[in-house]
């Protein structure tokens, strides 16, 4: 699915992270955004995603995007009946004879030109926001911090590592600290950039997993020996045990672990091949 654009139903709670806390983080079920384009009011959208009781909302948030660089796309493997709209054949419900494929987007950072739209009762469609890259974020958010580390696209050039862009056969790289050589442009405060050719690079992504209270988790984020832990599956019940709350459809998270309580490590690179 390399070069599609896809497209995530955005729930409220999601919209505002976005669009306010400047949330640069995205996975679970997405939609090639080709397949949509007749689900064009917020009834048609929602009936199709199996939300019938917000129906009658004004509008809703989608993001399009193309597919992040080293993300995975699969078919839905957890179909096991939750609390909340799956779909065990691998389809949306049907709307206006549409069969509509889904699709689990691995855990990652947004793709660089990402765009957020609003779909209005009345199928009009309003752009809101864009992603700009990881040292700029979305544009006009409220907030803005570094992303992390463990999420989304690295390049390693000439022996460092760097949180990278991919746009078509360009890179930027961003870096956090202020860098020891020329060529480097500062876009905000602490967070220089530069923009290199993807074949000067290699590109990754890194997994990081581990185990909290024998339940397996991936580490999104590491800070001052706290970490933000997701539950890899989509079991409430287990994500209880780890006190994770869930920020998205099936999506669970604790944002505050001591890195000392995970035990199991393993840390797997998805590359990029050129």
């Amino acid at each position: 699915m390399a070069g599609s654009v896809l497209q995530k139903l955005l729930s409220v709670d999601m919209s505002r992270n976005v669009l306010r806390r400047g949330f640069d983080q995205v996975g679970g079920i997405v939609v090639e955004a080709g397949y949509v384009v007749e689900l064009n009011t917020p009834e048609l959208l929602l009936s199709a995603y199996g939300f019938d009781q917000d129906l009658d909302t004004a509008y809703v948030d989608v993001v399009r995007f193309h597919v992040p660089t080293c993300a995975q796309v699969r078919i839905p493997a957890d179909t096991v009946e939750r609390p909340w709209p799956t779909y065990p054949f691998g389809f949306l419900r049907p709307q206006k004879d549409l069969i509509v494929p889904v699709w689990e987007l691995s855990w990652t950072r947004f793709s660089v030109r990402s765009e957020v739209w609003r779909i209005h009762r009345d199928g009009s469609q309003e752009f809101i926001s864009w992603y700009r890259g990881a040292a700029l974020g979305w544009d006009g958010a409220h907030e803005w911090r570094p992303c992390s580390w463990l999420v989304g696209p690295r390049a390693r050039w000439r022996g460092v590592d760097y949180i990278a862009d991919v746009d078509g056969d360009e890179v930027t790289l961003t870096t956090f600290k202020d860098p020891d050589s020329d060529g480097w442009e500062q876009r905000r405060y602490a967070a220089w950039c530069r923009v290199v050719p993807l074949s000067e690079c290699e590109v990754f992504e890194m997994v990081f997993t581990a185990s909290l209270s024998g339940v397996k988790v991936r580490v999104v984020e590491v800070v001052s020996g706290w970490a933000c832990v997701q539950l890899v599956g989509s079991d409430p019940e287990v994500a209880k045990v780890i006190h994770a709350s869930m920020i998205d459809q099936g999506v669970f998270q604790n944002p505050r672990v001591p890195v000392s309580d995970l035990s199991d490590t393993l840390v797997v690179a998805n590359e990029l091949v050129q």
